[in-house]
C-alpha cells in the first residue's frame, strides 16, 4: 500500500563553520512551506496511517492488550516474566505506570495530530478537487479510528480537532464519552459518504466506503444501539464488494491480502524495508526456529481456548498450532500449555519484524457476526441473524444453529462464534467488556486473578498525568 514518509519537520545538518550556521536553512520542512502540491498532500495522509503500522500500535502493543488481558493468551507461570508489562496485563497488576498504556495513547494522538494538521492544511492545496476529497475522508476516517481505539480503551479522552502548534495546547482536559464517540461518529459518517468502495494497484488497502460503514456497525455495536448496528452491518452486507473465502485459512494467506474478506487491515511488506509485520516474529515460539529465525513466543495460547474448539472445527489447526517433535522442537517444560498462535506465521520471512501479513482489523466473517448479533438484540428467532452466523459455522465445519434457540441462548452462541472465528484478531477483550463478562471469563481462565469491574477501562497513563495535570484519573486506579 502506502509507503512509509519522512517526517515534515526533519533536522537540520549542523556544520563546523559559524558562516554556515548564519544561513538561512532552505531544506527543513514546515507545515508552511510543506503543503504545496499533491505529492504533499499524499504524503501528509499516508503519515496519519503510519503510527498504526508501529510496533508501538498495532504491529505489537495492541495484541499484547486485546489479548494478552483476555482468557485466549496467558503470560507468565514456568515462562519467562522479564517483560513485566505482559505478565502485569495477564495477571491484571497493571498500573498507571504500564509502559504499553503509554504506548498506544502516544501513537494514537501523535497520528491525531496529524489528521488534524492535514484537514487545515490539505484544503488549501491546489489540486484535483475529487483526489482532495477522497484524501481528507480517508483522513476523518482515521482520525475516527484512532479516537474510537483511545475511548474503548480509556473512557474519556481529550478531544482535539485543530492543529497543535503550541506547548499551550497540550494541556487539555478529557472530554467525556459520549462527546468522543460523537466525534467518532461524525468522522466515520463523513467518510463514508466520499470514500470509494474499492481500490486498485498500490492504493489498495487505504480506507474505503465499507470499512467506515462496518466501523459505525461496530460503533453501535459498542453502543448497544442495535438497530442502527444492524443497518449498517447490512450496509455492508448488501455492497457486493466483500464475502467469505471457500476455506477459512485463505482468510489469512500473504496473497489474499486486502482481498474480498479484508474489510480494513494493518499493511505489511516484508523484504527488508522495515514495514513488515512483527506478528510472525514475536507469535512465533522462541525455541521454533524457520529460515533460521527464532521467535519470541508472545500471545501463548490458553488450554482454555484450545479446548472451547471442537475437534470437527476447521478453525482451530488454523489458528493454533501444537508443538511436536515432529513438526517444531517439543515444548520446553516452561511451557504452560503446548500451543502458539499459527495464523499469522509467514514461513518466507527472513527477520522478526519482516513478515508481509497483514493484520485483520474488520473481516467479513465480523460484519456478519455483528449484523446476527444486532438482529437477535432487537428480537429472537430472526431468520436473518440465523443465516449469517451459519455462514460462518458451515465453512468451519459445524452444524448449524438450531433454530429453536431462544435470545440469550442465541447471544451466548454468537459470543462463542465470535471467539472461535476471530481469535487473536483484537476482538476478544472489546467483546468481554461490551458484554460484561471480562470479568466472570478471567476468573474462569484464572481463579487467582485480581480482576473487577473498574478494568473495564484501562488507567490513563501517568507519564501523560504528570505532563499534563487536567487529566483526571479512571476510578480506582
Amino acid at each position: 500500500m502506502m509507503k512509509k514518509i519522512i517526517p515534515f519537520l526533519l533536522v537540520l545538518f549542523w556544520a563546523s563553520s559559524c558562516d554556515v550556521l548564519d544561513q538561512v536553512p532552505q531544506s527543513n520542512f514546515t507545515p508552511d512551506n510543506f503543503y504545496k502540491n499533491v505529492d504533499d498532500a499524499l504524503a501528509a495522509v499516508n503519515s496519519v496511517y503510519d503510527p498504526m503500522n508501529s510496533p508501538d500500535m498495532y504491529n505489537q502493543v495492541m495484541w499484547i492488550i486485546q489479548d494478552q488481558a483476555t482468557d485466549d493468551s496467558e503470560w507468565g507461570g514456568g515462562r519467562s516474566t522479564a517483560n513485566q508489562a505482559k505478565n502485569d496485563l495477564d495477571k491484571y497488576t497493571f498500573t498507571p505506570a504500564t509502559s504499553t498504556f503509554q504506548s498506544a495513547w502516544s501513537n494514537a494522538f501523535k497520528a491525531i495530530n496529524r489528521a488534524n494538521t492535514v484537514l487545515e492544511r490539505v484544503p488549501a492545496v491546489q489540486m484535483d478537487a475529487a483526489l482532495q476529497a477522497r484524501l481528507l475522508a480517508e483522513t476523518k476516517f482515521m482520525r475516527g479510528f484512532y479516537y474510537f481505539t483511545l475511548v474503548r480503551l480509556f473512557g474519556g479522552v481529550p478531544l482535539i480537532l485543530k492543529e497543535t502548534t503550541s506547548l499551550n495546547d497540550l494541556q487539555a482536559p478529557r472530554a467525556s464519552a459520549e462527546e468522543v464517540y460523537a466525534q467518532v461518529i461524525k468522522d466515520f459518517t463523513e467518510a463514508e459518504a466520499i470514500l470509494p468502495a474499492s481500490y486498485t494497484g498500490a492504493d489498495r488497502g487505504r480506507a474505503t466506503k465499507g470499512a467506515a460503514t462496518a466501523f459505525l456497525a461496530k460503533v453501535y455495536l459498542t453502543r448497544q444501539e442495535w438497530a442502527k448496528a444492524a443497518q449498517k452491518a447490512k450496509e455492508v452486507i448488501d455492497s457486493g464488494v466483500y464475502d467469505l473465502w471457500a476455506n477459512y485459512s485463505e482468510a489469512f494467506l500473504i496473497a489474499n491480502k486486502n482481498g474480498k474478506e479484508a474489510v480494513f487491515e494493518m499493511q505489511a511488506l516484508g523484504g527488508g524495508f522495515g514495514e513488515g509485520s512483527w506478528m510472525q516474529g514475536y507469535m512465533r515460539p522462541n525455541f521454533d526456529r524457520v529460515n533460521n529465525i527464532s521467535g519470541f513466543g508472545d500471545d501463548p495460547v490458553t488450554k482454555n481456548l484450545y479446548d472451547t474448539y471442537s475437534a470437527a472445527d476447521k478453525r482451530r489447526n488454523v489458528n493454533i498450532k501444537l508443538y511436536s517433535s515432529t513438526t517444531t522442537p517439543a515444548a520446553p517444560a516452561s511451557v504452560d500449555f503446548p500451543g502458539y498462535v499459527y495464523k499469522y506465521l509467514d514461513a518466507s520471512a527472513t527477520a522478526n519484524g519482516e513478515g508481509s501479513n497483514n493484520f485483520p482489523i474488520i473481516r467479513y466473517a465480523d460484519v456478519l457476526l455483528m449484523y446476527a448479533e444486532a438482529l437477535n438484540e432487537q428480537a429472537a428467532g430472526n431468520a436473518e441473524a440465523f443465516k449469517a452466523v451459519n455462514r460462518i459455522r458451515t465453512r468451519a465445519g459445524l452444524p448449524e444453529l438450531a433454530a429453536s434457540l431462544s435470545q440469550a441462548d442465541f447471544r451466548e452462541a454468537v459470543l462463542l462464534e465470535r471467539r472461535l472465528e476471530l481469535a487473536f484478531e483484537g476482538h476478544r477483550w472489546y467483546d468481554l467488556v461490551r458484554t460484561k463478562r471480562l470479568v466472570s471469563a478471567m476468573k474462569a481462565q484464572n481463579p487467582t486473578i485480581v480482576v473487577s469491574e473498574k478494568n473495564y477501562l484501562l488507567p490513563i497513563p501517568q507519564t501523560e498525568r504528570d505532563v499534563n495535570p487536567n487529566l483526571t484519573q479512571n476510578p480506582e486506579f
